[in-house]
């Protein structure tokens, strides 16, 4: 057998190894192929099946659809995609609100709109009431509409729409009838309702008004969750509806609903109605500003010009305060301000206005009387002044009260002529050493010094 020697194998190792090297090549690459397809077709797999790679469905769990990605055919389609209850939360709440989302929303918007330009409405709960009544009339279809404050101490509900002093009126009964059960129970009333039982219906029959809703309204802090027990705490008002178009569509949900907006929106207009009284008021004598005295009483006055009503505007001046800040007695001029104020008010009528015009000047303005019954008022509260003062500074105080009155008569004048006539009668009085002046028609001056 012939032998390969050195000389013949050496080119033959030679072309075997650069061989070797090209096979290694073409297997590493038609591995490197295989791998590719591999990943290819699984990834094509996973498109098509309802579960993406790695995921595991849980057993007897039925398959869902992946969401589709970005810009893919199905998010273009017009059909709206499925969601989840928590799906579009954030959209849905920068969305408005339209008349679509029910009067539900509808009642939040014209309450919200309300309540953002109310700071510059002169009569707060006059000016709600009537919204009450419109947005209830728009929404619920009620043609007749009640609201009434409950007070404590007292037997009667009062009309918010009449509020104030110079417009004193009293409702129905805060214990008889429906209206009744409402406040002392804190439960609503609905005259379509199923089991109210022979009480409730002898109560409405005893009422003189049909009411159909009735809504008690419960203070901010008593609002609590809606039930069929009432959450503690006493009822401020009462919303009652006496006619109702579509009664039908009155659920007991949309009752609740909207018996608590107008229940948040009623403690918003109190809290705003505090917060004018506290600005409105002087610190140191707790009587009105001069600003607010100006406001109050030029809406009194137009209000007594339009009924033909004669007014008088009263100055109680303080005269020696200068003395207690002098002789340092601080305290004594601060303590006689703080009483005084109180005392003044308490000696007036309750439609009655009392100011604190300057640092030692009190003004009131007195409506529908007469020259002789504003001397009487006058008199009383010039007594009751001088009596604090004595009270609290001695016999020896140097503080001295004059009045000065000026009435309107027949004639219309306006409210800055009557207090510069007032502020004259003043001081005639220092004058002639009387202890009141007037330009009254018929009046004399009071007393001597």
């Amino acid at each position: 057998m012939p032998t390969l020697d050195a000389a013949t194998t050496g080119p033959l190792t030679a072309v075997l190894a650069q061989a070797t090297g090209y096979a290694g090549v073409l297997w590493v690459g038609l591995a490197l192929l295989a791998l590719g397809a591999a990943i290819g077709f699984g990834l094509f797999r996973s498109r098509s099946r309802p579960y993406g790679v790695g995921y595991a469905r849980e057993p007897g769990r039925p398959p869902t659809s992946p969401r589709p990605p970005t810009g893919s055919a199905e998010t273009e389609t017009s059909e709206p995609r499925r969601r989840g209850p928590l799906s579009g939360t954030a959209e849905r709440r920068a969305e408005p609100a339209s008349s679509a989302d029910g009067p539900v929303a509808r009642l939040c918007e014209g309450l919200y709109r309300w309540l953002a330009d109310s700071e510059g409405q002169a009569h707060l709960w006059a000016a709600f009431d009537q919204l009450v009544r419109e947005l209830l009339s728009e929404h619920m279809g009620a043609t007749r509409v009640r609201c009434y404050h409950v007070r404590p101490g007292l037997d009667t509900l009062q009309p918010i729409a009449h509020q104030g002093p110079s417009t004193p009126t009293k409702g129905p009964s805060a214990r008889d009838g429906v209206l009744g059960y409402a406040v002392t129970t804190g439960r609503e009333y609905v005259a379509a309702g199923t089991g109210q039982g022979p009480l409730l219906e002898n109560l409405a029959a005893a009422d003189e008004e049909p009411w159909e809703w009735v809504w008690p309204v419960r203070g901010a802090n008593d609002l609590g969750p809606p039930g069929d027990a009432p959450p503690a705490g006493p009822v401020v008002g009462v919303v009652a509806v006496a006619r109702l178009h579509d009664a039908a569509r009155l659920t007991a949900g949309l009752r609740q609903t909207i018996g608590r907006l107008l229940a948040m929106a009623w403690n918003q207009v109190e809290c705003l109605e505090r917060l004018r009284v506290l600005r409105r008021t002087d610190p140191a004598s707790g009587v009105l500003t001069r600003h607010d005295f100006f406001t109050l009483a030029a809406h009194a006055l137009a209000d007594s010009y339009r009924e033909n009503e004669p007014v008088v505007v009263a100055v109680l001046a303080l005269e020696g305060l200068r003395r207690l800040d002098d002789t340092g007695h601080w305290h004594q001029r601060d303590a006689l301000i703080e009483q005084l104020g109180p005392v003044i008010a308490r000696r007036v009528r309750s439609d009655d206005l009392v100011g604190r015009f300057a640092d030692d000047r009190f003004v009131m303005l007195l409506r529908r009387l007469d020259s002789a019954l504003g001397r009487l008022i006058a008199e009383k509260v010039l007594a009751a002044a001088t009596q604090t003062v004595a009270t609290l500074d001695g016999a020896q105080s140097p503080v001295r009260l004059r009045v000065g009155l000026a009435g309107s008569g027949l004639q219309r004048p306006a409210l800055e002529d009557l207090l510069v006539r007032a502020f004259r009668a003043v001081e005639q009085a220092r004058a002639s050493k009387t202890w009141i002046g007037t330009d009254l028609s018929g009046a004399a001056e009071v007393g001597h010094e």
